[in-house]
Order: structure tokens, then C-alpha cells, then sequence
């Protein structure tokens, strides 16, 4: 009993454990605010040199990316601003010709038409008729609402009757192109799917709208 009274007591380790963690915790430096990273690098000479490189290396990417950049704007600038209304052709026997039916109807259109005349035709000549015709368009490329594009494929793939019937409360005019190449019969197939994805009428059972390709 007495041996057992005279040995040393094993110490707790769990006491010294928490000791050593709290002094870690009182050595460790206390986290540099933005404020503080932001004048450090400021100040020191070699992160100061680091950020001008990076820096450099940002500017000339730029460069390089905006001269790029530069030249695909003037490229597509010269695609889409070529004035399509007007084509050169040729005939069979070799003769140059000029189509100039498109401006030829839009000015038609800017004579002979009320100035606040409405005209019903396919949104792909919505621009053209706004700004050669100077008349109110029913459509145009920025017609987003979908239900008002299919109203106006069904006003222009319904029977005659029936497509006026709708019409005369939309429009005081319609305009429809014909004679070859993409005119609005070659579309024809394209305005019938359309409406018949809002109205079941146009094509019933048919969302291809396969009889209308017959009609080209």
C-alpha cells in the first residue's frame, strides 16, 4: 500500500493537449483584412512587379481578342447590310438583268397607300415594308409572340374566304410574293407548320404539314 502511495500519478494529457492548442492558437498571426492584403501588395516591391506583368499580359489579350472582335463586326456588318432587295440575274441567253420587283412594291406601297395603312405580310418582310414602304407592318423580325406569327400563317395558308374573313380585321393590305426562288410559296410549307402548332385546323394529324409541299 505504501509503494502504491509513493508512485507518481500518470499526468492527464488531455490537459497539456489543450494547453499546447491554445498557444498554437495565440502564435498564429490574426488574418489580414482586404484592406490590409490590398496595401501589402501595393507595397511590396516583388507582388507590385507580379501585378504589373499580369496586368500587361490582361491588356495585350484585350488587344488581341478586340482586333479580332473588330474584324468579325465588320464582316458581319458588310453580310447583313448588302441590300437584298435588289438582285443581278441572267437569262438564259446571258443577259445581266436586275430584279428590282421588291422596291418596286414597297414604293408602290409608299404611293398608293394610305400613310396609315396597314399591311398583312410574312414577318421576313416586316423591315423592308417599315422602312422602304413607310407603312405599319403587321410583323417583322423582333415579333416575339409566337401565337401572332401562327395567326399570320394561317391567315396566309387558309382558303381564300376564309383567310380574308381574318384578315380584313388585321390588315388593309396584304402583300404575298410570287414567282420563283424564295417567294412565299416556296414558304408556304414553313408558315403551315407554324399555325398549325397554335391552330389544329391548318394541318390536322399532320404537324409536318406534308400537303402543303406539293403546293411549291
Amino acid at each position: 500500500a505504501d509503494d502504491a502511495a509513493a508512485s507518481p500519478q500518470p499526468k492527464k494529457k488531455g490537459k497539456g493537449r489543450e494547453k499546447g492548442v491554445a498557444e498554437a492558437k495565440e502564435k498564429m498571426p490574426e488574418p489580414l483584412g482586404l484592406k490590409e492584403i490590398l496595401a501589402q501588395v501595393n507595397t511590396d516591391p516583388e507582388m507590385a512587379t507580379g501585378r504589373l506583368a499580369l496586368s500587361g499580359l490582361i491588356v495585350i489579350g484585350a488587344l488581341l481578342y478586340s482586333q479580332r472582335f473588330l474584324a468579325l463586326c465588320e464582316r458581319m456588318a458588310r453580310a447583313v447590310s448588302h441590300p437584298t432587295i435588289m438582285y443581278k440575274s441572267k437569262t438564259p441567253d446571258g443577259e445581266v438583268v436586275i430584279i428590282d420587283d421588291y422596291r418596286e412594291a414597297y414604293w408602290w406601297l409608299r404611293d398608293h397607300t394610305p400613310s396609315d395603312a396597314r399591311v398583312l405580310a410574312w414577318w421576313d418582310y416586316g423591315y423592308q415594308i417599315a422602312g422602304v414602304a413607310n407603312r405599319t407592318t403587321i410583323a417583322d423580325g423582333n415579333t416575339w409572340n409566337h401565337e401572332h406569327i401562327a395567326t399570320l400563317g394561317r391567315c396566309l395558308t387558309s382558303p381564300e374566304a376564309k383567310a380574308h374573313a381574318m384578315a380584313r380585321h388585321l390588315a388593309d393590305y396584304i402583300l404575298v410574293w410570287a414567282g420563283g426562288g424564295g417567294d412565299d410559296l416556296a414558304k408556304l410549307v414553313h408558315m403551315a407548320r407554324i399555325a398549325t402548332s397554335v391552330y389544329s385546323d391548318i394541318c390536322p394529324g399532320d404537324p409536318t404539314c406534308s400537303q402543303f409541299r406539293s403546293l411549291k
